[in-house]
């Protein structure tokens, strides 16, 4: 009788054993598993962040080109032949009558400033609200969103209009900020003030297409349903760009932001 409970016991510690090395060989596959997991994920977030630090390389680049060709033609400007001096103020009111010449005065062309002052405020605020945080390439493509808007036939065709598409409606702007409250938060003076010299800047002729053609952007933290309908173009800061793919849904798409 005692040997067979001796038999019994050796029994149940083997099988015992075994049950526990099956658990530690087990527990070394899931581990080995999770290990690979995590190694696939960490090498999928280093070739996306490889990708987009070539892609923010080649924006850089495409925007370097612009600047020093912009640089070029100025230099090539102030190369050319000097103008004449414009006449004093003084000598223009004793050689003119300034009775006929205010009779003579186009007022539209102070209809115009105003309209071109009304523009550059317009796209000072839709770099401000959208990106006074970015750096000074992800402003200047909110800009150029804005300005392809503006040649684009299914938008306004004015600066503000494009800004301010849809603000009438809680859910119908084109810009959050337009309907959100955003504008009543009390202005930065300095980001204010270099968004104002940027918007100038831009209109002036310093615009760099950054965004390739896009007419859509949003921030990478959310993932809006028309984001899936559009062909990306470009990450740049915190925010993803966008183009239509065709002219065709372009005049389908709804137009929203």
């Amino acid at each position: 009788m005692s040997q067979q409970r001796h038999t019994y016991a050796h029994e149940v510690n083997w099988t015992l054993r075994s049950l526990f090395a099956a658990g530690v060989l087990s527990l070394c596959a899931v581990a080995s598993a999770m290990s690979a997991t995590i190694n696939i994920n960490r090498a999928e977030a280093a070739r996306e962040e490889r990708l987009a630090l070539e892609k923010e390389a080649a924006l850089v680049a495409d925007l370097a080109n612009y600047l020093a060709a912009e640089t070029a033609a100025a230099r090539e400007a102030l190369d050319g032949p000097r103008l004449k001096p414009a006449k004093a103020t003084r000598d223009l009111i004793r050689d003119d009558d300034p009775i006929a010449t205010l009779a003579s005065f186009d007022f539209t062309e102070l209809q115009a400033a105003k309209v071109n002052a009304d523009e550059r405020r317009c796209l000072a605020q839709a770099i401000y609200y959208e990106a006074r945080s970015e750096p000074r390439i992800g402003q200047l493509a909110v800009a150029d969103v804005v300005l392809n808007r503006v040649a684009n036939p299914i938008y306004p065709d004015t600066i503000c209009g494009v800004v301010f598409q849809g603000s009438e409606r809680r859910t119908g702007c084109q810009f959050s900020f337009t309907c959100d409250g955003s504008m009543q938060a009390r202005l930065s003076r300095r980001k204010w003030a270099e968004s104002e010299e940027l918007a100038g800047a831009v209109l002036a002729g310093l615009r760099a297409p950054v965004s390739r053609n896009a007419t859509h952007y949003h921030a990478n933290y959310v993932e809006p349903v028309w984001a899936g309908r559009l062909t990306p173009t470009a990450t740049i800061g915190t925010h993803k760009f966008y183009r239509f793919p065709s002219k065709r849904v372009a005049a389908a798409a709804p137009a929203a932001m």
